[in-house]
C-alpha cells in the first residue's frame, strides 16, 4: 500500500482528528506554551538543521535520522543532520540527544539522572531540545514530538499516518514526563514484526523471551532481556546434576524427596549457596541480561520438611520461604550485578503476600491474573475481588511489582473478545499500586484476530501514559485506520459488544470456548451488520480488505455456534439473519484465513486451522460426526 495515497487520504477526511496534535496541548506532565508558535518551515524550506553531539550514542543517532525523516517527509523540506561542532549557532535548531549544546542551554538538566526512560522536550528561543534518559530516552523523545507536536501517528508496522504541510508550525514546548512502568511489553505479532515499531510504541519488553520472533537492536533503545522468563528453579539447579548427590536440595513431599511435580528445599543453605552461585554465573555468561527470573516450577510440590514449614507458619503461607530465597539470591545478585533486577511469581501456592518478611528493594514480584474475569475491571469488578486482595496486598509490603496480564482469548483468539473496556482502567490500576512492569499478553501467533492491530495500538499508548482517555484512542484508531466512513459503524460494534458482556454478567475467562454466555442471537445479528455497514460505505479497496478481515471473529461465531443458531429459529419460529449455507461457508471461511495469514486459531501447536476446520465441519454436520 502506498503510504502516501493513505496520508493523503486521512488527511483530507479526519482533520478533526488530528487538529488536537497541531494546536497547543497540555500533555503528559509537560504543558506547552500559550502564546507563540515556531515556523519549523515555509513552503517547503527551513532554516532548522538537527544537531547531535561530537560522538553521539547509536540511539541518538537513530533518533536524529527518525526525526529528519519525518520533518521531510511532512514538510517537503530537508532538515539536515550535523554535529554540533559543525552546527552554525546563529540559526534555530533541532538539538538531539545530551550534547555540550543541550548543556549549555539546558543547564538544569542533568540527562544522567532523568527518571528511566524519561523524555525532555524543551524550547529555548527558537531552538527545540529533544532530550532523555541514556539508554533509549531521546528516541522517545522524539517519537513524542512527532507524535503530540508534528501529528504523525504509526499505526502498524507497516501503515502510518504522515501529514502533509509546506508550513509547518508547532507550538512552544516544555514536557518533562517519565512513564511510570519502566517494563512495558505489548504482545501481539505486528508489535514484535518491525523494531522501528516497537520504540514508536515506547514498548521495550523482552520481546525474545516467548515466541522468539524479534528483538530491539541498540541503535532503537534496546529492550529489558530476561535471563529465563519463568518457572526458573530447575533451569539454575537442574535435578539431572544435582539430585543425585543432594536429593535434600529438593522438595520433601510425603516423606520423600523428589524432583517430580515439586520445588527445592529453599530453607536448605547448602542448597542456596549452589544455587546463587549457578545464578551469578549465568548472569556473568549473559552480560545483556538485566532481570533474573528466581521463580518456582510450574506445578505444585512445595517443600514439606520441618525447616520450610516452620518458615510457613511464622509468615502465614507458602509465599514466606520463596521471599526469603529470593531475599538471599538478590542480595548476592546486587553485589556484583547491582543494575539486576531479581523477579519471582506470586503464583499458584505463593499467590498470597507473606506475613513478616518484605521483598527486597531489586526484587520484582510479579503476579498473573489468570483466573479473573476480563469483562470487569480489576480496580472494582466483584469477580476480580480475589484477585485485588492478593495484588493490593502485595503492593503494601513491595513497591516494586510486575504483573503478566492476559488481554485475549487463548482457546480462540479469532473469537470476538470483549474487553476493551476494561484495559484503561486495569492499566491505571496495576500502576497505582506500584506495578512497574507489564507484560500484556495478547495474540502474538496470528496476522488477524480480534481487531488485534487497534489493541496492540491502544494498549502500547495506555503503558506509555495511562492517563490517555481510552475512549479518545479507539475513536482516534478506527477513524485514522479504517476511515472516518466506516469508523462510527465500527465504534457501535465495539459500544454493542460492551454492552452485552456487562448486561450478560459472564465471567469473560482468558480461555472461552463460545460466545454463548453473553452474546444473544438478535445482538449478534446487529454487530454484524455494522461489520457490513462499515464495508458498505467505504470506497476504498485497501480498506475495504481490512474490513473483511476484521469480520472473521463474526464469520467464526456463526460458523462454531450453527447449533445454538439452529436452536433459535425452532424456538421462536425465526431468526434476525439468514443462515449461510454451510459448505460454501466452512470453504469460504477457511479461505479467508489462508488469505489473511492466519494460521493458528489458539495456543498450542503451531499450524493447528486443520484442526479448526475439523470442530467447524462437527458444528455444521453433526450427523456426520455421529455416523462416524
Amino acid at each position: 500500500m502506498k503510504k502516501k495515497f493513505l496520508s493523503n487520504r486521512i488527511i483530507a477526511g479526519s482533520k478533526t482528528i488530528f487538529i488536537l496534535s497541531v494546536v497547543c496541548l497540555v500533555f503528559m506532565s509537560g504543558a506547552c506554551s500559550k502564546s507563540g508558535e515556531l515556523t519549523l518551515s515555509k513552503n517547503g524550506k527551513t532554516n532548522y538543521s538537527i544537531v547531535l553531539p561530537d560522538s553521539p550514542k547509536a540511539v541518538e543517532s537513530t533518533a536524529a535520522k527518525e526525526l529528519k525523516a519525518h520533518l521531510d517527509e511532512i514538510t517537503g523540506a530537508d532538515f539536515t543532520i550535523v554535529n554540533e561542532s559543525n552546527a552554525n549557532n546563529s540559526k534555530p535548531q533541532f538539538i538531539v540527544g545530551n550534547s555540550r549544546r543541550t548543556k549549555a542551554l539546558l543547564p538544569q538538566v542533568d540527562a544522567d539522572k532523568l527518571s528511566y526512560d524519561g523524555i525532555v522536550i524543551e524550547t529555548v528561543g527558537k531552538n527545540i531540545i529533544l532530550l532523555g534518559h541514556p539508554i533509549r530516552g531521546t528516541l522517545y523523545a522524539v517519537n513524542t514530538f512527532l507524535e503530540d507536536a508534528a501529528g504523525v501517528r504509526w499505526w502498524t508496522s507497516t501503515e502510518s499516518f504522515i501529514p502533509k504541510n509546506s508550513k509547518l508550525t508547532v507550538p512552544k514546548l516544555h514536557v518533562n514526563y517519565a512513564p511510570r512502568l519502566i517494563y512495558r511489553e505489548s504482545h501481539y505479532k505486528d508489535a514484535y514484526h518491525d523494531e522501528r515499531f516497537a520504540s514508536r510504541m515506547k514498548c521495550n519488553g523482552d520481546y525474545a523471551s516467548i515466541g522468539n520472533l524479534a528483538s530491539i537492536s541498540p541503535e532503537y533503545g534496546g529492550h529489558h532481556k530476561f535471563q529465563y522468563f519463568a518457572h526458573s528453579f530447575y533451569h539454575i539447579l537442574p535435578p539431572k546434576t544435582y539430585f543425585d548427590e543432594h536429593p535434600e536440595w529438593y522438595s520433601l513431599i510425603d516423606g520423600k524427596r523428589t524432583f517430580k511435580n515439586a520445588q527445592l528445599c529453599l530453607s536448605n543453605e547448602s542448597m542456596r549457596k549452589q544455587f546463587i552461585a549457578n545464578a551469578l554465573d549465568t548472569l556473568r555468561k549473559n552480560p545483556g541480561a538485566d532481570i533474573l527470573s528466581v521463580s518456582q516450577n510450574d506445578c505444585p510440590g512445595p517443600c514439606q520438611c520441618d525447616a520450610c514449614q516452620a518458615i510457613v507458619r511464622e509468615e502465614g503461607n507458602e509465599a514466606g520461604p520463596v521471599i526469603r530465597f529470593v531475599n538471599h539470591v538478590a542480595e548476592a545478585v546486587e553485589k556484583e550485578f547491582p543494575d539486576v533486577w531479581v523477579e519471582t511469581l506470586a503464583y499458584w501456592y505463593a499467590l498470597k503476600a507473606p506475613r513478616k518478611v518484605k521483598p527486597r528493594k531489586n526484587v520484582l514480584i510479579r503476579l498473573c491474573p489468570i483466573g479473573s474475569s476480563f469483562s470487569q475491571t480489576m480496580s472494582e469488578g466483584e469477580q476480580n475481588k480475589p484477585f485485588r486482595e492478593d495484588l493490593e496486598a502485595w503492593s503494601k509490603i513491595s513497591n516494586r511489582l510486575f504483573i503478566w496480564d492476559y488481554v485475549t482469548n487463548f482457546q480462540s483468539s479469532l473469537l470476538p473478545h470483549p474487553n476493551i473496556h476494561t484495559l484503561a482502567d486495569n492499566i491505571r490500576y496495576f500502576v497505582k499500586n506500584n506495578t512497574v512492569g507489564l507484560f500484556e499478553q495478547g495474540d502474538v501467533y496470528c496476522d488477524a484476530g480480534d481487531f488485534v492491530r487497534m489493541r496492540n495500538w491502544i494498549i502500547s499508548r495506555l503503558m506509555w501514559n495511562p492517563e490517555l482517555d481510552e475512549n479518545q484512542l479507539i475513536d482516534e484508531f478506527l477513524a485514522g485506520y479504517y476511515g472516518e466512513k466506516a469508523a462510527p459503524y465500527l465504534r457501535k460494534y465495539w459500544d454493542l459488544l460492551t454492552d452485552e458482556c456487562k448486561k450478560s454478567g459472564v465471567y469473560l475467562r482468558c480461555y472461552m470456548l463460545t460466545t454463548a454466555g453473553w452474546l444473544s442471537i438478535p445482538a449478534y445479528a446487529e454487530a454484524a451488520g455494522l461489520i457490513k455497514q462499515a464495508q458498505e460505505v467505504t470506497v476504498d479497496e485497501t480498506l475495504r480488505n481490512w474490513l473483511r478481515r476484521e469480520e472473521i471473529p463474526m464469520k467464526l461465531v456463526i460458523l462454531l455456534e450453527n447449533e445454538r443458531f439452529r436452536a433459535y429459529e425452532k424456538e421462536h419460529g425465526s431468526l434476525p439473519l439468514t443462515l449461510p449455507e454451510p459448505e460454501k461457508a466452512l470453504r469460504e471461511f477457511m479461505a479467508l484465513l489462508r488469505e489473511y495469514n492466519v494460521t493458528i486459531y489458539k495456543e498450542g501447536n503451531p499450524n493447528n486451522l486443520q484442526e479448526l476446520e475439523k470442530i467447524l465441519r462437527s458444528k455444521l454436520f453433526p450427523e456426520q460426526s455421529d455416523k462416524k
